[in-house]
């Protein structure tokens, strides 16, 4: 029997809210020619036996349970499990466009030199969906601009297998926020990336995703990330030195945001003030600790929106 081209990787936990819809978008691809691998990572609720639904429907599920050990494993399990050419990553709230599969796939065929191929996608939160991405983004050589700013949302990644054979690590099992990250950028430092403008998915914000649970612990992890990197990546610093500033900066960032919350606008300065000359929002940012507590809470809420985009 032959191998599928697509290997889809989809990993549970207690996912029953919204694992209906997301098996649905996958269900009406109009590429055929994929399998699903499922991880139930200790899931207590009815992931099972929505899973088993949609397998009795005639779809090709692979499913398997497993007691609780978090995403980077379950995530590394799946792979160990897809046998397809390309590997598409989606999670158990979001949701693809019909034609997604088909115009990844269509792109890898076509471009020999692409191992990574990212889209567009929809923000959804409640009943209001707006595009995520506005502009033309990083396509070729991306490491570089993806440390100053990185676009890549998981459920829109697709990856050629064989770009990541050879590697030691794969998933990070140390990260709970950066671990989809981690491995792409890895896989980046070498290869190139392919993106299609058009969205493709939605990703859906509710309170329950782990970007939302973990965000803070979003700079220890970066900076782990960064170490890692400083040791493994043949060149990185000196190649990436400018880019990495940026990065330093955004991590600066976020420790100042903690530390305006806890009302502690020295702290924040001290997070902001080795990057005011890399950026003007880090000038604005800085220039606003002196001012009330409730003018920086009101100029981030902005930047959540798009304008302190990180």
């Amino acid at each position: 029997m032959m191998s599928p081209k697509v290997s889809i990787n989809l990993c549970c936990y207690n996912s029953e809210r919204f694992l209906e819809e997301t098996l649905k978008s996958i269900g009406d691809q109009t590429f055929r020619d994929w399998e699903l691998i499922v991880v139930n990572d200790g899931s207590s609720d009815s992931t099972e036996s929505i899973v088993d639904g949609f397998k009795a429907r005639g779809f090709p599920v692979s499913y398997h349970y497993q007691e609780n050990r978090g995403l980077g494993y379950s995530r590394n399990r799946a792979l160990e499990l897809s046998g397809g050419d390309y590997i598409a990553f989606i999670d158990h709230d979001d949701v693809w466009l019909p034609e997604k599969l088909e115009k990844q796939v269509e792109v890898f065929e076509h471009r020999k030199d692409i191992d990574f191929i990212y889209t567009n996608y929809f923000i959804q939160k409640g009943e209001r969906r707006s595009v995520s991405l506005k502009g033309p983004q990083p396509d070729g050589e991306v490491f570089d601009h993806f440390l100053r700013r990185y676009p890549v949302s998981v459920l829109t990644a697709a990856i050629r297998k064989s770009a990541i054979s050879g590697f030691e690590e794969r998933f990070d099992t140390k990260l709970r926020l950066c671990e989809e990250y981690d491995l792409f950028m890895r896989l980046l430092f070498r290869s190139k990336a392919a993106y299609i403008g058009e969205p493709l998915a939605v990703y859906r914000i509710h309170p329950d995703r782990a970007s939302t649970r973990f965000i803070d612990e979003w700079p220890d992890e970066m900076e782990g990330i960064i170490r890692k990197y400083k040791k493994t990546l043949n060149g990185f610093e000196g190649k990436h030195a400018e880019a990495l500033r940026y990065l330093y900066g955004k991590i600066g960032y976020y420790r100042a945001r903690a530390a305006m919350a806890e009302e502690k606008p020295e702290k924040a300065r001290r997070y902001l003030r080795p990057y005011i000359g890399i950026d003007p929002r880090f000038i604005v940012l800085y220039a606003i600790t002196f001012l009330p507590s409730a003018v920086w809470h009101k100029v981030v809420s902005i930047g959540s929106k798009g304008y302190f985009d990180t």
